[in-house]
């Protein structure tokens, strides 16, 4: 009997270990704050620890650290990624945290001083890149900014009035999907957008930190009778602007613009205007064309993002081939090199970025 009572309390003391080895561990986020304008060691007025989900959940904040310092004793859900938010000078900076498979992880994050006034030569719009895409009896509508912020030493640019400023349609809006902003290589985040005293447009507090970041502005207009009229301006100054319309079939009636004609594989034409100073006024019209835009790239590509098929991500439905008609292109010595930046500039626009902005489970039908 004294076996069998040490036995069963061996057995019970090995359960409950084995129970207590099981139950979720308190994790350890180790934290490095870097001055990327002055050097040593960085501050902020805040940092909060948040679990990513359908919406964002604060797990744990601290306020005015600097340097090194730690997070302890939450629940790590296996490699289920955090985000970590270091806020200062009113800008935050956003760095993901993973686990893996263990409950503790370091990550640096530099942060920058910031300024509020605009200096074209250290902050530029480099980049600016706008997609209508034929949907039936609506156009999509793909607006990208590329901004570049070569401050030496690096600076944050942070106007709490507003940094970055656009137009949105009137009376043909349908629908504003997102506006977001990312850098180069970085997770898109939603951007808050408010309407512009006298109604000519929209402004987002966008912090334009050092290196690109790319501003996203997608919305849907209404095609009605295949036609629709583009009335906007420059806010900022552009280096350049390319306006692709696809299907190429769509007639495009633009003065002032340089007409680049049709893509070599006939997926769009394009437009473009260089050097466009603030508040020059951007028109042209669109009309016609067949019901809907074609795939940009093939569905074998392999730039169609984690988040849907390339058919999804690029062009919402399932078009069939558009009839092409007969475009003349202009004669151009330069045009196949034109080419080669516009082509990957759309693959970019439509599978790189948008992939990720607009996942196939979020399309409208």
């Amino acid at each position: 009997m004294d076996t069998m009572r040490k036995a069963l309390i061996a057995f019970g003391i090995v359960v409950a270990s084995t129970l207590v080895g099981a139950q979720p561990r308190g994790g350890v986020l180790r934290v490095h704050l870097i001055d990327g304008t002055n050097g040593g060691e960085g501050s902020a007025e805040r940092v909060t620890l948040l679990r990513l989900g359908t919406e964002m959940t604060p797990v744990k904040e601290l306020g005015a650290v600097s340097g090194r310092f730690e997070f302890t004793d939450f629940e790590v859900e296996g490699e289920r990624p955090m985000l970590l938010q270091v806020t200062t000078s009113g800008v935050a900076y956003n760095q993901p945290v993973n686990f893996f498979r263990g409950y503790e992880a370091d990550v640096e994050v530099t942060v920058y001083d910031a300024f509020d006034t605009w200096d074209d030569t250290l902050v530029e719009f480099t980049t600016s890149r706008f997609l209508y895409r034929r949907e039936g009896d609506k156009l999509r509508v793909d607006k990208v900014f590329v901004v570049d912020n070569r401050t030496s030493p690096p600076r944050t640019f942070h106007d709490p009035n507003g940094t970055f400023r656009f137009n949105l349609p009137t009376d043909s809006l349908v629908e504003l999907h997102s506006v977001s902003a990312s850098s180069a290589l970085g997770v898109p985040v939603p951007q808050q957008a408010s309407p512009l005293p006298g109604g000519e447009g929209y402004v987002t507090k966008t912090a334009f930190k050092p290196g690109e970041t790319q501003i996203a502005v997608s919305y849907e207009v209404r095609y009605t009778n295949s036609r629709y009229e583009v009335e906007g301006q420059a806010f900022h100054r552009l280096v350049e602007l390319l306006v692709l319309v696809a299907p190429p079939d769509i007639n495009i009636a633009a003065e002032d613009w340089e007409d680049l004609g049709v893509e070599p594989e006939g997926r769009f034409s394009a437009i473009r205007m260089r050097d466009v100073s603030a508040g020059t006024p951007l028109r042209f019209s669109l009309s016609g064309g067949s019901e809907n835009a074609r795939e940009l790239v093939p569905r074998s590509s392999s730039a169609t993002g984690s988040t849907g098929t390339a058919g999804s991500a690029g062009t919402g439905t399932s078009p069939g081939p558009a009839a092409l008609g007969t475009i003349t292109r202009p004669p151009d010595t330069t045009l196949a090199s034109k080419w080669v930046l516009i082509a990957f500039m759309a693959a970019a626009l439509a599978y790189g970025l948008l992939a990720t902005l607009y996942p196939s489970s979020s399309r409208r039908n």
